[in-house]
This record gives structure tokens, sequence and C-alpha cells, in this order.
């Protein structure tokens, strides 16, 4: 019998007591008993902790939502992240649109002074002259939407053909295409020439006429009342103001347009009427051919005019 097997035989029944005496004599005189009981002695020093199975339970659960948190807040941060990308876009969008809008909506207005004269082009390259103390405004940046412009005062239009807009004013609008035409607007004044090609001319309302070349109208009681005009170009381009009729009370506002003067106009003379043709360059020969001529009586004093 293999002498490896039989040690570990008797040693195995040592261990559960079941040697006899010659056994047990037999495996002490080997020398492994004295090692086994060695081994044995220090196996019973070893301690093996006690399991506490209730704060296993409490450091798995621990665990897990350790992970949980940490997964969630890798999901925020990243939507944050992709929150704060969609925020900045939509800022940008905003941004740019209100922009444009802006820029767009601009509106350009050009005014005049006493005894001031502008010429401005439009985007469709089309010529407005404006005269003195008025003003003309249009969205420059979206001429081709709107081709709109307001006025106040007094201007001349050289509209380029195939191009049209509208002129608007207080008291009528004026629509047009390829043509030469002047509007006049003070409160109580409506006037509208035509001096080549075609207008429409709409007053308040109630009344609309069509105009051509060497046509004009005047807009009195809700009416436009139709008159002849058969010079090239308004006077006033050429430094001139033609009256027919009209009262020394609207002749005076109008030289207060081009001369920096205050006329200080008696009430009784308020309704009188006058016809011919003032200058817009010499006040004094204005205001000679104006007022001698009627035997009213007037001085200067610095920028006033006291008519007595």
């Amino acid at each position: 019998m293999n002498n490896k097997f039989t040690r570990n035989n008797l040693i195995s029944r040592w261990l559960d007591n079941r040697l006899n005496e010659d056994e047990k004599k037999q495996l002490e005189s080997s020398g492994e008993l004295d090692e086994l009981k060695v081994v044995i002695d220090e196996i019973d020093t070893w301690q093996v902790p006690k399991l506490d199975v209730e704060a296993g339970l409490k450091d798995l659960n621990n665990r897990k939502k350790t992970d949980a948190n940490t997964e969630v807040k890798s999901i925020h941060k990243n939507n944050y992240g992709w929150m704060k990308i969609a925020a900045s876009i939509a800022v940008l969008m905003t941004i740019s649109y209100l922009s444009w809008n802006y820029f767009m909506n601009q509106t350009t207005t050009i005014t005049t002074l006493v005894a001031e004269n502008k010429t401005v082009e439009l985007p469709c390259g089309s010529i407005i002259k404006i005269d003195a103390l008025s003003k003309v405004s249009f969205k420059e940046n979206d001429w081709e939407n709107t081709r709109t412009i307001y006025l106040d005062g007094q201007a001349f239009f050289d509209v380029t053909k195939g191009q049209p807009f509208t002129v608007i004013t207080d008291l009528g609008k004026i629509d047009v295409l390829g043509t030469q035409f002047n509007v006049k607007v003070a409160p109580d004044t409506f006037e509208v020439s035509c001096y080549e090609g075609k207008v429409n001319v709409k007053y308040g309302d109630k009344d609309q006429k069509i105009l051509t070349k060497g046509q004009s109208v005047i807009g009195e009681k809700n009416i436009l009342v139709s008159n002849f005009d058969n010079s090239t170009t308004p006077e006033w381009i050429n430094n001139v103001s033609k009256f027919n009729k009209d009262t020394l009370l609207a002749i005076t506002k109008e030289l207060e347009k081009y001369y920096d003067i205050k006329i200080e106009l008696p009430k009784k003379y308020e309704n009188l009427e006058f016809t011919g043709t003032l200058t817009h360059k010499d006040l004094n020969t204005a205001l000679n051919t104006l007022f001698s001529s009627m035997e009213i009586k007037y001085r200067i004093d610095n920028n006033r005019i006291i008519v007595e």
C-alpha cells in the first residue's frame, strides 16, 4: 500500500478520533502528528469577524443610490449642456430678427429749414426736391416693400418710369407712376400739379381725380377744384412764388418759409387778396412788391416785419 495514502488515512482517522493504540504509535513515530498539532493550535487562534447583515444591506443600498445619482447627474449635465446651446441659439436668432426688423423699419427723414432746399434720390432712382420748411419720410431699407413717402410741406417729384409709389399727406394722397408732379400741403392748403405723365389724387375720403400733364387741383371744402398749369416746373424751384387771389395771411406765411422773419399782420388785412409773383432771394423786393402795391405801410425791426 502506498505510504502517503496510509499516512493521510491515519491523519484523517486521527482527526475523527478513530485510531487504535497501534495506529496512534505508528503516527506518532512518523513525527507528522506533532506538526499537525501545531497547525491545529494556530487555527484555534484565528478570529473571523461576525457578519453584520443589516450593515451589509445598508452599504449595498448606498452603493446603488450613489451609482444612480452619478448616472442622473451625468444625464442632467448633458441635458443642461444641450439646453445652454439651444438657449444660446434662440437668443442669437431673436437678436438677429430684432436687429433685422429694426434695420428694415428704420425711417429716413429729411427736413429743411427756412430758405433751405434739399434734393433726395430714392432707392428706385426717383428724385425729390424738397422746399423750405418741409419734411419727407420713407423707409429706405424696406423701400421695395413699402414704396410710401410721407410729406409735410412742399416737394417736387421726378419719378422714374416703372417705379410706382404713393405720397401720403395729412389731407390726401397721390399714387404715381413715371411722372413729374408737385405737392403742396399746409394746414389749410392741398395742391397737386402734374407736369408729366399721370397721377391719381385722393382728397380725404370724398373726392378723387386723375391728373395728366398741365392739370392741377386744389382742395377746397372737401372737394378737388381743377385748374390748369402750363409751366414745366413748380415756381418755387426757380426761387419765386406765384399767387392768384391768395389772402395776405397765406402769403405772409409763405414768405416766412423763405426768409428768417416773422410778419406781424393786423387782423384787418388778413383776408385781403393778392395776385402776382414774389421772389425768394431778396426780402426788400418781396415786401415792396406785396405791400406797396396795396398801399400798406410796414417797417422792419431786425427779423420782425411790422405791418401798420
